[in-house]
């Protein structure tokens, strides 16, 4: 069975507490990219088999725990977490632009979490180079309450192009969405980056 398929038939049986689990292990545990959950989870708020806003709440906080276990276990060089960092460090953007992603880790954790297939992006890179867990928690949260709730919002308002959303995903990756936000983002976390430069600043 697909495992799109199975998903939806998780759904159907158990609701919520279906969404938060495949929410919180897709694209680690489960061969399933977050992108596809959310559309079909926007889908099936439209077909009434799930309210659409408690969706929301549920897979923004199977999101939030699950970046944020990953984090931390990154952070302590956790065996389990070795290939993803490997994979992470091993990046081409990463390569090349290591000292500057790292200087501007609020807006590397932003951004990262729109790269479609790289959901560990964020996670595994900011416990890698140790970034400060406030940072984090504030950065990863305010990307996952705009991008989730958008996605699921595709799923539900574009659900007779629903089949051929999730197709253009796996072959284009959103190229113009993810530069859009990632525009906003930078707009957004330079504002933020700003406000703990200057609480570091009082503290020094």
């Amino acid at each position: 069975m697909p495992h799109d398929m199975v998903f939806i038939t998780s759904v159907e049986h158990f609701s919520y507490l279906a969404i938060f689990f495949f929410a919180l292990f897709s694209g680690y545990f489960i061969p399933i990219p977050e992108e596809i959950i959310l559309l079909i989870t926007g889908y099936m708020a439209w077909a009434h088999i799930i309210h659409f806003t408690p969706a929301i709440f549920v897979v923004i906080l199977a999101f939030i725990i699950g970046d944020n276990i990953l984090y931390k276990l990154t952070l302590k060089h956790n065996k389990h977490v070795e290939k993803l960092i490997h994979e992470v460090l091993s990046l081409k953007i990463v390569m090349r632009h290591r000292p500057f992603l790292e200087k501007h880790i609020g807006v590397t954790i932003f951004a990262s979490r729109f790269i479609p297939f790289l959901r560990f992006a964020g996670p595994v890179f900011s416990g890698y180079v140790k970034a400060n867990e406030t940072t984090f928690m504030v950065f990863n949260t305010l990307a996952i309450v705009i991008y989730a709730p958008f996605v699921i919002w595709a799923g539900y308002f574009f659900n007779d192009y629903f089949g051929q959303i999730v197709l253009e995903i796996a072959k284009i990756k959103h190229v113009i969405f993810i530069l859009i936000m990632i525009t906003v983002g930078l707009i957004i976390t330079r504002m933020i980056d700003n406000y703990f430069n200057k609480i570091d600043e009082v503290k020094e």
